[in-house]
């Protein structure tokens, strides 16, 4: 998405959704502006009026004049400040809201591709970003745009020749500094993607912190950093070099010039009367503010640069289509089976990872996959589960497309249990029923019993009450794993999908897991991946891939007399003797 239409469009959108505070806030700024005006006007009229006259009382009323503008423009300005804050916080509240909303529509091939780090420099720096441009940053350009606007409306009734001459410098200013933006706008870019890469290098190392550790490859974490870091500021500091020589260069120049221009213009009028001493009084009060609004201008612009950066980087991901079926009308039913037709998947190009794969899982019955890592089980369930779409072939239940059902509505029907189990921080009853309060209490307690889980939750310091660490850290892998088969449970699915779930289970906890599988399964559709073979010995198909083929299926038994791949793994779980 381009800078543009676009971006005016979705400014003008948010700023209409709080009119309350933008209206009031831009009436407050051009009072405040006015203010800003007249104050150098009624200092010509005591240096022109009150004093040559000596009239104190005259005097008196334009000293409390000037004092009344001070106080009026100070106290709006403290509630200006406020409106406009408001307004920028209910914006970036607004886009972050809208923001993640979008985010969690998008297919899970979004996340793989993008790192933790990368998005939350999205969802929380760049909004920032965007907030400034509609506080502070819209104060001071709104204030000095209408300043500027009076002071070469009331320099224009005295001096149209000084006022044109004004306007000329202003143009010529802003022109040099909008094109000086226009070249360093890259530069922005690029220091905002490596912030996003530092921060996402950041996330990483602290979630993989006990590995850094126990494998001593700090200095290397340290390192990484710190050339992201470093290529960062390189950046920032071409930039601000860029920066400060400009500033400075008009600041130091611009100023001093305009300031002895007017007086060889215009003060040998004053000496021979032909223009007041109060009225060059204000084109001097005028001249020296006219630098400070015009870099502050300048300066706005630039952080309105940034802000454009950040904006379109939000901008771009809202744009992004939505993770497809969310909006199909037709509601998923299992009441047959489930079809794999002819499949095909790659996730780059022609790299397939599925290779024509067809199968079928009738309702109700358990379906397990076996084979070599990287042979294509996991993407199978991830095909499933409408994570991703396939390239050739479909997906069908009870003969309908998977791509033309509700996707919602399928995986409402679906229980996935997969080898990593993330949880939340928060109380195990809120992890078990993931925050959906439509899941009672007595059916999370109910699902703990029937995955043996009740002694493990009830020896915990507060029972369903627990508060878990992130990622479920005050847990050992096996009772995390408990609780997983817990939350699948508990949704009440149709279809229960269990990708390598008990390979991180003690002995103690699969004999659990293996006890309660009749009752988990009972009227349910199942299909696992397994890495324990304990589990599938008596599913009613079990397919075995390799390189992305199916090469074999049958029972436990037909496999073990017909393909001696599966005889091997069997041999090395079970010795031989057990599994026969």
């Amino acid at each position: 998405m381009e800078f543009g239409k676009n971006y005016k469009k979705k400014l003008a959108s948010y700023i209409g959704r709080y009119k309350s505070y933008a209206i009031p806030g831009l009436l407050v700024m051009i009072v405040i502006s006015l203010g800003r005006v007249v104050q150098p006007l009624i200092l010509k009229e005591i240096i022109d009026k009150a004093v040559p006259t000596g009239d104190s009382a005259l005097l008196l009323r334009y000293a409390l004049a000037y004092l009344a503008v001070i106080v009026v423009v100070g106290g709006l300005t403290y509630f200006g400040n406020i409106l406009i804050s408001k307004l920028g916080l209910s914006i970036v509240t607004r886009i972050k809201e809208d923001l993640f909303a979008h985010l969690l529509t998008l297919p899970v091939a979004y996340f793989d591709a993008h790192p933790v780090g990368e998005l939350m420099s999205r969802t929380e720096n760049d909004t920032e970003k965007v907030r400034d441009l509609f506080s502070s940053l819209g104060v001071t350009f709104i204030v000095n745009i209408l300043m500027m606007g009076g002071m070469f409306a009331v320099t224009y009734s005295i001096a149209p020749t000084l006022a044109l001459i004004m306007l000329a410098v202003v143009a010529v200013i802003l022109a040099l500094m909008l094109v000086f933006f226009s070249k360093i706008l890259g530069f922005y870019d690029q220091s905002r993607n490596l912030y996003a890469k530092v921060l996402a290098k950041v996330t990483e190392f602290i979630q993989g912190m006990e590995i850094v550790k126990v494998f001593d490859r700090k200095a290397w974490a340290a390192a990484s950093l710190d050339e992201t870091a470093r290529q960062q500021q390189r950046v920032n500091v071409k930039v601000a070099l860029f920066e400060i020589s400009v500033f400075s260069a008009l600041e130091s120049i611009v100023g001093p010039l305009f300031i002895v221009a007017l007086i060889l213009l215009y003060a040998p009028r004053v000496i021979a009367g032909g223009m007041s001493l109060g009225t060059l009084l204000l084109f001097f009060e005028y001249g020296a503010s006219l630098l400070r609004p015009v870099l502050e201008i300048a300066e706005s612009i630039r952080r309105m640069q940034q802000a454009k950066v950040s904006l379109n980087r939000i901008l771009t991901i809202m744009s992004l289509p939505e993770e497809p079926g969310r909006g199909n009308a037709i509601e998923a039913r299992l009441d047959r089976e489930i079809r794999f037709e002819s499949l095909w998947f790659a996730y780059k190009d022609e790299e397939w990872i599925l290779k024509d794969v067809s199968f079928s899982i009738p309702k109700g019955s358990l379906t397990a996959i076996v084979g070599s890592s990287g042979s294509g089980k996991s993407t199978t369930v991830s095909l499933l589960c409408g994570f991703y779409r396939p390239q050739k072939g479909r997906i069908t239940i009870d003969g309908a497309d998977l791509d033309s059902l509700n996707l919602a509505s399928w995986r409402k029907k679906t229980g996935l249990v997969l080898q990593d189990v993330y949880l939340f921080p928060g109380s195990v009853l809120e992890n078990v029923r993931v925050y959906n309060d439509d899941i009672p209490g007595e059916r999370v307690e109910k699902a703990l019993e029937n995955v043996y889980a009740t002694d493990m939750v009830s020896g915990l310091p507060s029972g369903l009450q627990t508060n878990l660490w992130e990622r479920g850290g005050n847990l050992s892998s096996g009772e995390k794993q408990l609780l997983a088969f817990a939350r699948a449970l508990a949704a009440n699915p149709e279809l229960v999908i269990l990708d390598e779930a008990t390979s991180n289970i003690d002995m103690d906890t699969e004999e659990k897991i293996r006890l309660s599988l009749d009752v988990l399964l009972a009227g349910r559709t199942a299909l696992i991946i397994a890495h324990r073979l304990s589990s599938i010995l008596h599913a009613d198909q079990i397919l075995y891939f390799s390189e992305g083929r199916i090469v074999a299926r049958g029972t436990h038994a037909e496999l073990f007399e017909t393909l001696p791949e599966y005889r091997r793994l069997v041999e090395q779980q079970f010795l031989g003797k057990e599994a026969k």
